[in-house]
Order: C-alpha cells, then sequence, then structure tokens
C-alpha cells in the first residue's frame, strides 16, 4: 500500500505542474482573458509565463517529479542520483512553500493584483499549482527517508546557499529582459516588462526595488535551512512503517 501510495504522489507532483503551465499556454491562445488585451499567438503566451517566478518553481517541480517516477520503476544502481538527494528535496520544498506563501498572501490582501484570475482555466491553475501542489510535494518529503547525515549547521554552511543561484538566475533575467524592453521595445500591452512592480527598477525607487531583489534571493537561504531543520526533527518522530522506502 505505501509504495502504491508513494508512486500515486509522485504522478501527481510529475504531471500536474506540467498540466497547469500547458493549460495556460493553450488557453491562453485560443480563449484569452479580457485583461490580456486580445489575442495572444503562441510564442506571446511563452513569453508571459516564463517571467513569473512561480512558473519557474512548477517546472522545476515537474522536472524533479519525472526524475522521480523513472527512479520509482529503476534498480538502485540505475537511479538519477540527484533526484534521490535530501538537499533537491529539500530545494523543491522550499519553492514550493514561498510560492504558496507570497501568492496566498496576495490573494487574500488584493485578489485584484493577481493576473488573470477570471477565466475557468486560470481558477482551475491556481488551484491546482498554488494551492493542492505544494501541500502533496511537503506531504511527500514528510514521509520519504532521510538520507543525508548533515545537521542543520552544516547544511547551512554547506548546502543552503545552493538553493539561492535558481532565484538570482530568475532575477537576473527578468532585470535584463525588462530594461531591454523598456528601452528597446514598444512596450506591446503582453511585453510587461516586470513581473512584480515592488521590483521594477524603472518605476520604484533604488531603496525599494535593490533591497527586494536582495531579499527575495536571500529568502530562500533561510526558508531551506528551516525546512531541513523541520525535516531531520519531524524524521525522528514518524515511525518507519509511515515512511516511503527508497
Amino acid at each position: 500500500m505505501k509504495n502504491k501510495i508513494k508512486l500515486t504522489l509522485l504522478l501527481f507532483i510529475a504531471i500536474t505542474p506540467i498540466f497547469c503551465v500547458g493549460i495556460d499556454l493553450l488557453m491562453s491562445v485560443i480563449q484569452p482573458d479580457s485583461e490580456s488585451g486580445g489575442a495572444l499567438t503562441f510564442d506571446q503566451s511563452i513569453i508571459n509565463q516564463v517571467i513569473y517566478f512561480s512558473v519557474w518553481t512548477t517546472l522545476i517541480t515537474s522536472f524533479w517529479g519525472i526524475a522521480a517516477v523513472l527512479n520509482y520503476f529503476r534498480k538502485n544502481s540505475k537511479r538519477i542520483a540527484w533526484a534521490e538527494s535530501d538537499n533537491v528535496m529539500t530545494m523543491v520544498v522550499s519553492y514550493q512553500i514561498v510560492v504558496f506563501l507570497i501568492y496566498t498572501f496576495t490573494f487574500i490582501a488584493s485578489r485584484d493584483g493577481i493576473v488573470g484570475f477570471n477565466t475557468w482555466y486560470k481558477v482551475l491553475k491556481s488551484v491546482l499549482e498554488h494551492w493542492i501542489l505544494p501541500f502533496v510535494v511537503i506531504g511527500y518529503y514528510i514521509l520519504r527517508e532521510r538520507e543525508s547525515t548533515l545537521t542543520s549547521k552544516e547544511f547551512m554552511k554547506k548546502k543552503a546557499w545552493i538553493n539561492c543561484i535558481i532565484p538570482f538566475a530568475y532575477i537576473f533575467f527578468i532585470s535584463i529582459r525588462g530594461l531591454m524592453i523598456v528601452k528597446y521595445s514598444d512596450k506591446a500591452d503582453w511585453f510587461t516588462p516586470f513581473p512584480y512592480s515592488q521590483l521594477d527598477p524603472t518605476d520604484q525607487p533604488v531603496y525599494l526595488w535593490l533591497p527586494g531583489m536582495i531579499s527575495f534571493i536571500a529568502l530562500f537561504y533561510f526558508v531551506s535551512s528551516l525546512v531541513n531543520f523541520t525535516s531531520i526533527k519531524l524524521n525522528n518522530k514518524i515511525s518507519i512503517k509511515y515512511k516511503f522506502v527508497r
């Protein structure tokens, strides 16, 4: 029974993110919402998606999930090593938690600030991607056996900073992209220069956007450290009979 539950969770983690990105990608072209300013081409729809860190997190989660599903059917000697790593899973969980908290807070505080929450497919995507998927990922993370022997302090010294690399790459990407659009593009409606107004150096003073970017990157260092610490504590309390065997 445990193996069936494990495979079910892994399949959900692998398939659901691709479904969420895919349905938004296709339906934004077929049935654009009123906020998009008209019909989008497929290329424009892709561009509109890749500017959000939630999409980056979704694709990373799916990529890990697919690798984990493949490992499920492979012998130990042929498994994809990084997909079995506690540290990689901690990174995925950390990204999911941050996206969940930011999206939920925005939804509660200012629902109007959420782009496109006015079509059935965007509502479906948001519910699956931001509210259901994170809990499935966290549930799997808690029930899997830990193999890492790093203490919390060792994790903070040796591994936590690695989880900041992708957020740094994301900030670099949206900054270069946004500045080039502002300087060289006619700024069509679908060319949103910066996905988050707080990080827009063309609209916000430097004392807001610069600390915002630094804080965004550093946030994942502390969240991943906290997630790892919590995982160690829970791993010691949860009976082995409830855990997924690798």
